[in-house]
């Protein structure tokens, strides 16, 4: 996947999260630095879908945190820069970073981390720890 295509599915990605929230639970998420915070509390929302999703939950946990990520991605990107990297270096597990001045970030896999791993993970602080990697 080249620099364009992963650019082009991670904003439609992001897209597509702020139309997915915004339907189903009535939240706007706006691209605000002050919206990840809502994020945390959506993937505390999705823990109680995962129970409805029996059949296609590993195909639920890889959309919601590859649209969260993306989110918080492309508002990472809209308020500080950066662009995406795609690594499919382990085919079994290709991963989608955002890169900005020699840091990276697993926007997608720290949204992962708390909806499958540790409920108690803050994707905000990550974000704010992102920010603040980069702006000192």
């Amino acid at each position: 996947m080249n620099q364009a295509e992963i650019t082009l599915l991670m904003e439609e990605s992001a897209t597509d999260a702020v139309n997915y929230i915004r339907d189903e639970y009535a939240v706007t998420l706006d691209y605000s630095i002050e919206s990840i915070a809502q994020i945390d509390k959506i993937i505390l929302w999705s823990i109680a879908k995962l129970k409805d999703e029996k059949e296609r939950k590993q195909d639920f946990i890889f959309v919601i945190c590859n649209m969260l990520g993306a989110y918080m991605g492309e508002t990472f990107r809209k308020h500080i820069g950066g662009e995406w990297l795609y690594d499919d270096s382990d085919p079994n597990a290709p991963t989608v970073m955002l890169s900005f001045s020699s840091h990276t970030f697993a926007f997608p896999g720290i949204c992962y981390q708390k909806l499958v791993n540790d409920v108690n993970t803050n994707v905000k602080k990550y974000f704010d720890i992102a920010i603040s990697n980069v702006t000192q």
